[in-house]
């Protein structure tokens, strides 16, 4: 990663700038991990579609609550915008893909504000207008009260909501003209040794190979992890206060599988934070993420369905993250974020230079959705069990 004293020859992004930016982000994607916290009083997690509308965010959803708190993750891998996808030279945990976290209440609407969310949702959802009625949809708005993120090196900051209201979405993101000269400056971390193979340069992006069948529920799960290359982490913010966080991380199954992924957090980040405060944490998966299922700039996810469908699988991964210490643990997490991340060698290699660990879950419970009438029956026992490649 880049040193400080390169960092420090970068100009500050201007708040319009930065503004605008995540105004650009939070319109084009059309789906992310809504964060909450249980009645436990641990983090849990639900993959939403959503629609901008003048930085007003919409989503259409089966709750029988009318306002409680939340948290909106949103990744530019999402949308396949500049990187993170097949073809790109960006991980999705690079600070350069944009990572953003939208904080506040949901709330459902009432009067016109009904009518407005429809439009812009239906607009980018078509599906929706085809969803039963009799299974309650209606319309909710998140109320925001911060809005973090991270886009280039030196740290995630807050997005001043005055001007996110006035913004108008532009990808404004200073072109760093004095990036590569920096870059010749740093320590080798093996980044301009990296060069786009046949499976990191988009040659094979498409549908690829189909999933396990519906109700092989174990193994669609683990088929789902052990292709999933970013997740979001929910938590406990100890910023908010106990309110609920998430963050994008990118993570990888162990290379002889287990569907206990391994993630890295660099000590300053909020996620680390948290985690020091109160480990549990959910882990969310979803198929509209994976590169299999999505073909060029991102079409075709899931098979054409909406990310909130039920037929476009997701899971969620819930207990207390890990610290690896032991040593060969410590190869055996670092070999497999080196196999899934060539576009992240740091990850291989130590961390971040702000120092940090190696985690991975110890699962408590999990909930899995891949098809209609609501969650598998699938147990953490049979999850564990479940040998990849086996029916």
């Amino acid at each position: 990663m880049l040193s400080l004293f390169c960092l420090a020859q970068f100009e500050p992004q201007r708040p319009q700038a930065a503004a605008e930016t995540a105004r650009w982000i939070v319109h084009n994607v059309d789906w992310g991990y809504l964060s909450t916290i249980s009645d436990a009083k641990k983090p849990a997690a639900e993959v939403v579609s959503l629609s901008d509308s003048g930085g007003r965010i919409f989503f259409y959803l089966m709750s029988s609550e009318s306002n409680f708190d939340a948290a909106l993750t949103v990744g530019e891998a999402a949308f396949a915008g500049t990187c993170g996808f097949a073809g790109s030279k960006i991980d999705p945990e690079d600070p350069r893909c944009a990572k953003i976290t939208v904080s506040g209440s949901l709330a459902k609407s009432a009067g016109k504000d009904i009518e407005t969310g429809k439009v812009a949702l239906f607009a980018r959802h078509p599906q929706m207008q085809k969803w039963p009625e009799a299974h309650g949809f209606v319309v909710f708005e998140m109320h925001i009260t911060d809005i973090w993120m991270i886009d280039f090196y030196g740290g995630g900051s807050s997005v001043m909501l005055d001007l996110w209201e006035k913004a108008v979405p532009k990808n404004n993101r200073p072109k760093w003209a004095q990036l590569k000269r920096a870059q010749a400056h740093t320590a080798d971390d093996g980044m301009r040794k990296w060069s786009p193979t046949k499976e990191t340069s988009g040659e094979h992006a498409g549908d690829g190979p189909p999933p396990p069948p519906y109700a092989q529920y174990a193994a669609r799960a683990r088929w789902l992890v052990a292709h999933a290359t970013w997740t979001a982490v929910s938590t406990v913010s100890v910023q908010r206060k106990g309110a609920p966080w998430g963050n994008v991380r990118s993570i990888a199954d162990p290379i002889i599988s287990t569907g206990l992924p391994y993630f890295y957090l660099p000590s300053p980040d909020p996620t680390a934070v948290d985690v020091n405060a109160n480990n549990h944490i959910t882990l969310s998966f979803t198929e509209a993420a994976l590169l299999e299922r999505a073909g060029p700039n991102g079409t075709k996810t899931c098979g054409d369905m909406d990310a909130e469908d039920p037929t476009c699988a997701r899971l969620f991964l819930s207990g207390t993250a890990v610290a690896i210490t032991s040593n060969d643990t410590l190869k055996l997490a670092e070999a497999a974020l080196k196999a899934k991340h060539p576009l992240a060698p740091w990850l291989a290699q130590g961390g971040a230079h702000t120092g940090g660990n190696y985690y991975s879950i110890q699962l408590d419970s999990l909930k899995f959705l891949d098809f209609y009438g609501g969650f598998a029956n699938l147990s953490v026992a049979d999850y564990l069990a479940h040998k990849p490649g086996l029916a």
